[in-house]
């Protein structure tokens, strides 16, 4: 009879001493023998493409990704390291009960080229969507399709959209730019034509058809395209908060949303002051430094899903910045040399150095490559080629 009374009694401190202990693990509550009690851990969610990257957390080996790790809360070096690859390295900070990601895109230490092209291709141009390339060559105007094929070919063959005898007046020739000679591609706003510019003349292309047209009134036809790329712009900011809106509308230029739209890359024309707190804050957001005090002539992103202003004039200007695919990161392009950036500045990695045509480098929508225009041959009289940069 007294075995059971205490069986019993045992049962009824252990049953909730046992779930209590199940919750608080759970939560990310670890025993800490130094303070002789339970301390509220963080959660280090870390993440990599490729996968299988070693994760070191100030300087000690850990674990590899995919994973999650327990850290008490406090601010940690995290490095994530595979081999071929460029490493990564932030400084995070580990808060209690909440999880902290660390899920870097590593690219190759030395990314392979492979030419796109072979028989040239002058004044390239990339839709709006970032899905086409437009580009001329041998007097013909082709487009190329970046998107993967539902076999998850990268690289498809070009389109031949024209040849120079549909196009009277205009020569789609190589060389130095004369009269009535195309001198630059404009997509319009919904990818279905192109407009080929020349000096004086300007045609329109449309790409179901084939078929061109004159066009008789350039600055307008220009003017109504603008008009409905800002509309898109204007209805993306309209949904901002208010402060933030009217520092955008009143102090900055050159707005260019990222293809998620959830981004929004800036230059700042008068100094301002963004407040904090424009929307709640969201658990495991963003702990890079901030930048909400704008500098005239600076460069910055703005977050809309965590509320935060990042500086990224010390890697790239606005005018030398795109966005990357994924909208995480960002294309700096100089002379000779490509780098990817992430959203907050940091991380710059570079990767294509070489000769390049115009600084154009676009990315593919998969992210997976990088088309680039250049002359590898070093001979000025042969037309430049599109190659592609492996990102993966």
């Amino acid at each position: 009879m007294l075995t059971r009374i205490l069986l019993f009694l045992l049962t009824l401190i252990l049953v909730p001493t046992v779930t209590v202990g199940v919750i608080l693990f759970a939560r990310g509550y670890r025993f800490s023998l130094k303070q002789q009690a339970f301390q509220a851990t963080g959660l280090l969610s870390a993440t990599s493409l490729p996968t299988g990257a070693s994760i070191y957390v100030n300087n000690d080996l850990k674990s590899a990704t995919d994973t999650t790790l327990n850290l008490t809360p406090g601010t940690y070096q995290i490095k994530i390291k595979k081999e071929g690859f460029s490493p990564w390295e932030k400084t995070l900070t580990i808060e209690p009960e909440v999880v902290t990601r660390a899920n870097p895109l590593l690219f190759p230490s030395v990314p392979s080229l492979k030419a796109v092209t072979f028989s040239g291709a002058s004044i390239p141009a990339i839709s709006d969507d970032g899905s086409r390339v437009a580009y001329l060559s041998e007097n013909k105007l082709y487009t190329l399709d970046l998107s993967e094929s539902p076999l998850g070919l990268l690289n498809r063959e070009s389109k031949l959209i024209i040849t120079s005898p549909s196009v009277p007046l205009l020569s789609l020739g190589e060389g130095s730019r004369r009269q009535g000679e195309v001198n630059q591609l404009v997509w319009s706003p919904d990818n279905r034509q192109i407009l080929l510019v020349s000096t004086p003349s300007a045609y329109l292309v449309d790409l179901s058809k084939s078929e061109t047209q004159p066009v008789f009134d350039l600055k307008n036809l220009v003017l109504e395209w603008n008009m409905s790329k800002s509309i898109k712009s204007d209805r993306n900011i309209e949904l901002l908060p208010s402060e933030l809106r009217n520092i955008l509308t009143t102090a900055s230029a050159e707005l260019v949303w990222s293809p998620r739209e959830n981004k929004l890359m800036y230059t700042a024309t008068a100094s301002a002051t963004i407040a904090q707190n424009l929307i709640p804050k969201l658990p495991g957001s963003n702990t890079q430094p901030e930048s909400r005090d704008l500098s005239s002539g600076n460069t910055y992103v703005y977050d809309l899903e965590e509320d935060k202003n990042f500086s990224i004039s010390t890697q790239c200007s606005e005018k030398s910045a795109q966005w990357f695919s994924d909208s995480n990161h960002l294309i700096c392009v100089q002379k000779n040399k490509v780098t990817i950036i992430e959203y907050d500045g940091q991380n710059p990695t570079v990767v294509y150095t070489g000769p390049m045509e115009n600084n154009f480098a676009v990315p593919y929508p998969s992210s997976k490559q990088l088309l680039i225009l250049s002359n590898l041959t070093g001979n000025l009289a042969t037309a430049p080629n599109l190659y592609a940069v492996s990102l993966r």
